[in-house]
């Protein structure tokens, strides 16, 4: 077939309009909002050593933290620039011999005996510190820190075998968490976007009785989550549709789920945004390539009503797992693969929470 110059030149004009699409994949609804540049941060590095992906950032009610659960099985505690980072809490089975990682024994080799904490999430009232241990299930630490208390490793009769996501209700003290597969461990969780699974679960742990009880299975990778302002009901984020779901708990439509947010990235933890809004970090987004311009969402500010408002951008060796926002116009952000906790500070002309 002969194509003429007239056709070469339109046929050049949109393969160069394509590779700019694929090189500066920046969406429409992310363009029109409000952008926080990540691209320089404060670090609060991990100790020194093979130690890294401080997943999850918690605080306590007296404001001190963060907390974050770390590669060797540990939750560290933050006390400031001069101190650092100490031990808070461990599971049982932990020893700092057989669960510190070297060059010839990588933390993937030794964190189904010593534990992986994902989610953290402090009960206000109580002092108490709920973790959701991708290997050993929902644990509870009580005020002070020391060893943890396994609270649940299986539910129905079914194991826990990729625990992630919890969060508390501050009023009653139930705890909402995820298993994020009946089917694949944090080590395979490649698979779990890959082969679509749909085996996750949510379920709730009362404190009082004991009980545990599963809200919804089936679900597609469930991940982090979140309690609405008013408690009625839970985001979900859903990691391989790369969707929010929204799951009711109270109201009329108790016991129901429903899309909340289409996302152009794969999330991970979901925050509130201290306005009725929630935060949620994209570990990538969805059609990401290596080259082109370094610079990637990391995460996006969604309104209560499921629209993205606000979006974060930074360097694309950066894949967050949590963004949790303080007073003073800082964001912590977590990740499973950097060694530091990142902390983000908004400029005088960016929003502010009271």
């Amino acid at each position: 077939m002969v194509i003429g110059t007239r056709g070469l030149a339109a046929a050049a004009t949109f393969s160069v309009g394509l590779l700019l699409l694929l090189i500066l994949p920046i969406t429409a609804a992310a363009a029109a909002v409000p952008s926080i540049d990540a691209t320089r941060t404060r670090h609060l590095p991990l100790p020194r050593g093979l130690l890294r992906g401080p997943e999850s950032v918690a605080f306590d009610a007296k404001g001190h933290g963060p907390y974050s659960g770390v590669s060797d099985g540990r939750v560290l505690k933050w006390n400031g620039d001069a101190l650092g980072w100490t031990t808070y809490t461990y599971g049982p089975g932990y020893s700092s011999q057989a669960c510190t990682a070297s060059v010839l024994r990588p933390e993937t080799a030794t964190e189904s005996q010593c534990g992986r904490p994902l989610g953290l999430r402090f009960h206000l009232k109580s002092g108490y510190l709920y973790v959701a241990d991708a290997y050993k299930g929902l644990m509870r630490v009580a005020p002070g820190g020391g060893e943890a208390t396994v609270l649940v490793t299986e539910v129905d009769g079914a194991p826990l075998r990729f625990t992630n996501g919890v969060d508390v209700d501050q009023v009653t003290g139930e705890v909402y968490f995820t298993d994020s597969s009946m089917t694949y461990q944090r080590s395979q969780h490649e698979m779990v976007t890959r082969t679509g699974d749909s085996t996750g679960r949510l379920m709730r742990y009362d404190p009082r009785t004991g009980k545990v009880v599963v809200l919804r299975s089936g679900i597609t990778y469930p991940n982090g989550l979140t309690m609405s302002v008013d408690r009625t009901h839970l985001i979900i984020s859903s990691t391989g549709p790369c969707k929010l779901l929204r799951y009711w708990i109270k109201g009329p439509k108790t016991g129901t789920m429903e899309l909340f947010a289409d996302l152009p990235g794969y999330p991970d933890n979901v925050r509130p945004d201290k306005r009725g809004g929630y935060w949620v970090a994209l570990h990538r987004e969805k059609n990401e390539l290596p080259f082109g311009v370094d610079s990637h969402l990391l995460a996006l500010r969604i309104s209560a009503d499921g629209k993205i408002i606000e979006e974060m951008r930074g360097p694309k060796s950066v894949r967050p797992t949590e963004i949790m926002e303080r007073k003073g116009g800082k964001l912590f952000m977590g990740s499973v693969e950097l060694p530091y906790v990142s902390v983000v500070t908004r400029k005088s002309t960016q929003i502010e929470i009271n």
